[in-house]
């Protein structure tokens, strides 16, 4: 539905002047909103990109009499103060990137309160980070100077720092394709109705988006979420449309290691922490609420019971373990490291049933596949495992690591332990998380070539 937009707001303590700078927005028909500042205000706001402060927002007024960054920021802590809390009242903590621009034609205050900002002592190493801090000089566009329009000048600065555009053209773009997408289903549906009327159209529309999603995800499937499946059948329409917009970005500057690299190694590293997350956000779903007769529904399993062991087939879960990553116990150091990742592994079965059952809903026994979570293996894993005599069953589930919430984990499979079950058995404990269908399918693939290689008889 229709909801207030935060994109760009403006934040003063004179009424007169927000529907001056307000104004100049209309006029160029982008929306802001305008608020009187008021030191009781307490509901900030989310996904703000470009905020507009006036320093001077309580009786306190600034000091600019020196030109010294430190002496600046010594003769306006009680300006910066109250500056930095009305952030933290109308910007939320958790906003994501946004530029701030504050209302001075002194830079050097804007310098000074990056200082104050930067000194964590002051209380505010939580606030929401700008991406750019600027300054403009609001007297221009307050009726005292050149007549001009304030968004104008927004535009003009934003288009001398390329990778800022780039943040602000992926936003804008990706509800432009949702707005294609949704041009493009009703230009397609019959005009049936008299003009003004839409019951035909509506019609149309259920029977349009019921074969889409059915389609989609599966009948019973989307008959349970409606919603998941009518999206996941629109989003080749939506990948279309955002891939054939014009942009004015200079996409050789936004991936200049990319166009100056020869072959892919020479393209720099991200750090293993933002590798990892990028892995979970590529393949990895929160649980919430799916059956553990989800497809990828990843299950932990209780590593201590030894009943569940035995039905497993795993008589030493510590032996099992260690043979299958190959843990390495040369030495007594490598001794109690294995005993260390073993003790703080979990047991865990994946849902690995075929796409089309599981999409389909057919009644089956599910089929599950063993295998190990990891928390604590070195970053380079082969300081851990012996890669070289790992078994061929052994299957690092993408080659990589994953960060869920704040721990990394590999994922290890046996791909000779499958078994099948309902998902009420006692063997399945708490769920997880769930694997994507991309990954699913690399892991179905992977599967099926290791029960279908051909042995080899020799005398």
């Amino acid at each position: 539905m229709l909801k207030k937009q935060n994109k760009i707001i403006i934040v003063d303590n004179l009424p007169r002047q927000l529907e001056i700078l307000g104004k100049s927005f209309f006029e160029n028909g982008l929306g802001v909103r305008t608020f009187v500042y008021d030191q009781t205000y307490d509901e900030p706001l989310e996904n703000v990109r470009i905020a507009f402060f006036d320093i001077n927002l309580t009786e306190k007024t600034v000091d600019v009499s020196s030109d010294d960054d430190s002496q600046i920021l010594k003769n306006n802590s009680p300006v910066f103060n109250d500056l930095a809390n009305a952030i933290n009242q109308y910007i939320s903590k958790t906003n994501g990137p946004y530029i701030l621009i504050f209302w001075t034609a002194n830079k050097k205050v804007v310098d000074a309160f990056k200082l104050y900002m930067q000194d964590e002592g002051r209380g505010f190493s939580e606030t929401a980070s700008p991406i750019l801090t600027e300054c403009i000089d609001k007297t221009v566009y307050n009726g005292e100077g050149e007549n001009s329009l304030l968004s104008d000048a927004v535009m003009e600065l934003l288009n001398k720092h390329e990778k800022i555009k780039f943040l602000l053209d992926l936003e804008e773009n990706s509800q432009i394709a949702g707005q294609q997408v949704l041009n493009r289903i009703y230009s397609i549906l019959p005009k049936e109705d008299a003009w003004g009327e839409s019951d035909k159209l509506f019609a149309n529309l259920d029977k349009a988006l019921s074969k889409i999603a059915a389609s989609a995800l599966g009948f019973e499937h989307a008959k349970f979420t409606p919603q998941k499946g009518v999206y996941e059948g629109l989003i080749p329409i939506l990948n279309y449309e955002l891939l054939n917009l014009d942009s004015s970005v200079d996409w050789s500057f936004i991936v200049s290691e990319l166009m100056s690299a020869q072959k892919i190694n020479d393209i720099s590293s991200t750090t293993t922490s933002v590798k990892n997350e990028l892995n979970t956000l590529y393949h990895i779903e929160e649980f919430t609420g799916q059956t553990k007769d989800t497809r990828g529904c990843v299950i932990e399993i209780n590593k201590n019971d030894t009943d569940v062991l035995n039905l497993l087939g795993i008589e030493n879960f510590e032996d099992w373990m260690s043979k299958l990553l190959a843990l390495k116990q040369n030495t007594s150091t490598q001794q109690q490291r294995s005993k260390l990742i073993v003790d703080k592994a979990q047991l865990i079965a994946v849902e690995i049933s075929a796409a089309c059952d599981f999409s389909n809903k057919k009644n089956r026994i599910n089929k599950y596949i063993i295998g190990i979570l990891t928390s604590n293996l070195n970053d380079k894993i082969d300081s851990d495992v012996d890669l070289k005599i790992r078994p061929e069953s052994c299957y690092h589930l993408g080659g990589c690591c994953f960060k869920i919430g704040s721990i990394n984990y590999h994922i290890w499979l046996n791909l000779n332990y499958v078994f099948g079950a309902k998902p009420d058995d006692t063997i399945l404990g708490q769920p997880q998380f769930v694997l994507k269908k991309e990954i699913m399918d690399m892991l179905g693939n992977k599967y099926a070539s290791h029960i279908s290689r051909i042995g080899i008889t020799s005398l």
